[in-house]
């Protein structure tokens, strides 16, 4: 067996990577859809529209549909309960809640409609007062791209849109972290209706690491340094806390292999208290004391110790 010591890094990008994407000449978009209702009930769903630019847009005659159903965001007709308000501000959100207004019941909706989002996945079109449309999401072969529901972690998180300025939607669950609001039942909501993204603000906040050395294709033996540096852009790297994984499963499933450490940029791993693998996967996760995250795994690594 050989002890010599090898140093080995690896880029670790944040835990949301998002593509750069040309600004929406339209304005509105769907912004973020809690398909499978909240923890209160799985029929207290929300959609929530976003105006990401800086003047304010009016919705009369204008339309939101899945399914059979037509909700018209300026009367009272079709799959449409209530309108409380017509217009939106630059900047602004607008939150449409099913049945009434206990489905988000500390953020007051703007409509109230009936109908329900199915689970495995339905085109949800916005279209403008001439029938334009104006922003759609549409579901993949698997259903939803993001949210999750009673079994999911966390549970019943809504799907928000990743770049609400981007020509395509990209989405993610909510992370469970960055959170508004309250269900009926007055717990957290895993959902940020009314507010920014926790994708928007991951994005911005969430840890970045950065790799020493390339690891393609490495043999370790005995005692293999990780290294890595690991920055917050809204606090001080100091008080990051490091977890860094395996996988000998080619990522499927993971084991801690130190947890809690202070970002000291190092860890020295004794490759020999593991038998000798291909496809070893190794992953490091820095989180800031507000719980965001960056995270990624490492390329593929060789364990070899005997014979070494």
């Amino acid at each position: 067996m050989n002890s010599r010591t090898q140093r080995i890094g690896w880029m670790v990008p944040a835990a949301l990577a998002l593509v750069a994407l040309s600004a929406l000449g339209s304005g509105m978009v769907i912004n973020e859809v809690a398909w499978s209702g909240t923890a209160a009930s799985a029929s207290d769903e929300w959609i929530e529209l976003y105006n990401p630019t800086d003047a304010a847009i009016d919705l009369t005659d204008w339309t939101l549909t899945f399914g059979e159903a037509v909700i018209h965001l300026g009367r009272v007709e079709g799959a449409t309960v209530e309108v409380r308000r017509t217009s939106i501000a630059g900047g602004g959100y607008y939150l449409l809640e099913r049945t009434d207004d206990e489905t988000v019941p500390d953020v007051e909706a703007d409509v109230l409609y009936k109908g329900s989002l199915p689970n495995t996945g339905t085109a949800l079109v916005l279209r403008d007062g001439t029938g334009i449309t104006i922003d759609r999401v549409d579901p993949s072969e698997d259903g939803w791209p993001a949210g999750t529901a009673a079994d999911g972690e966390p549970r019943y998180a809504s799907m928000e849109r990743a770049d609400p300025l981007g020509e395509a939607a990209g989405w993610r669950s909510n992370d469970g972290v960055t959170r508004n609001g309250a269900d009926a039942n007055g717990d957290p909501l895993n959902g940020t209706p009314g507010e920014e993204n926790s994708a928007r603000v991951i994005a911005r906040c969430a840890p970045r690491v950065e790799h020493h050395a390339p690891m393609a294709d490495a043999v370790v033996s005995g005692t293999a340094v990780i290294e890595w540096t690991a920055t917050d852009p809204d606090g001080p790297a100091e008080a990051l806390r490091i977890l860094i994984e395996l996988s000998f499963d080619g990522g499927t499933t993971w084991e801690i292999l130190a947890t809690n450490l202070s970002n000291g940029g190092s860890y020295a791993w004794d490759t020999t208290l593991h038998p000798d693998s291909e496809d070893v996967r190794l992953k490091v996760t820095a989180e800031d004391p507000a719980g965001h995250r960056g995270a990624s795994e490492s390329e593929a690594v060789t364990i070899r110790n005997e014979g070494a």
